[in-house]
């Protein structure tokens, strides 16, 4: 089966579906662009293509049709077919095993929200305005999650001089396992604050770098919604 023809099975399994190449991927336990490689008429490796059948609820078989059930099948086929089948498979696997190219970069959403260097931001909206691009290998160094990654901006001067009104942050999303002197994003009701997090005892202080803030407790009023581990700044 050529590359067309296989591009045409797949589209058609997904149909029956009633889905898309992403969603069926997703369902499947697959990457999100692995169907549509195969779609593209690009040949996918041996395994890929296996595990596309899975997902699609389709047969895996590589060989001519089928012997007629009603007739028996000598020993001398059956062994011959077995023989093409190993070749078949072995030169499968070596012209294709390479996978899909892994882009070099991961996509971080950039959210319509402000966090406040300051007294606090009210959040009224919670839209994306955009993605950034992080190199993937830095993101594999600093041992985050390209899927916990989000891109909020810095308002007001309580974090002068280590972050400005206007700066860029990025977010490590997941359950935070507190760091003394860390940046954080914190939720207060219906707002926003990016500030440091002290330990004082058994206890954790939220501190702002502007000495002219006071500091405050942490207490259960306030949620921690990430780690700062980036900035970023257009100079004027």
């Amino acid at each position: 089966m050529n590359p067309n023809e296989l591009s045409t099975v797949i589209a058609e399994a997904i149909r029956r579906k009633g889905s898309n190449p992403t969603r069926a991927a997703r369902e499947g336990g697959l990457p999100v662009n692995s169907l549509r490689y195969i779609l593209e008429g690009r040949s996918p490796s041996a395994r890929r293509l296996a595990e596309a059948c899975d997902a699609l609820d389709l047969e895996f078989y590589v060989g001519p049709r089928r012997a007629d059930p009603s007739g028996p099948v000598s020993a001398q086929r059956l062994a011959d077919e077995l023989e093409r089948l190993a070749w078949e498979a072995r030169r499968l696997s070596l012209r294709d095993e390479e996978e899909e190219p892994e882009l070099p970069y991961v996509s971080a959403p950039r959210y319509e929200v402000l966090a406040a260097a300051g007294s606090g931001a009210e959040v009224v909206d919670e839209t994306v305005k955009e993605f950034l691009a992080f190199n993937r290998e830095w993101v594999r160094d600093q041992r985050l999650e390209a899927s916990s990654l989000a891109v909020i901006d810095v308002q007001g001067d309580s974090m002068e001089p280590t972050l400005h009104d206007g700066d860029s942050v990025l977010l490590d999303m997941r359950p935070p396992d507190l760091r003394d002197g860390s940046i954080y994003t914190l939720r207060r009701d219906s707002e926003l604050l990016v500030k440091r997090l002290r330990r004082q005892g058994s206890n954790w202080l939220i501190v702002s770098d502007n000495v002219a803030y006071p500091v405050e407790p942490l207490d259960a009023a306030v949620h921690v919604v990430g780690r700062v581990v980036w900035v970023g700044r257009t100079l004027p």
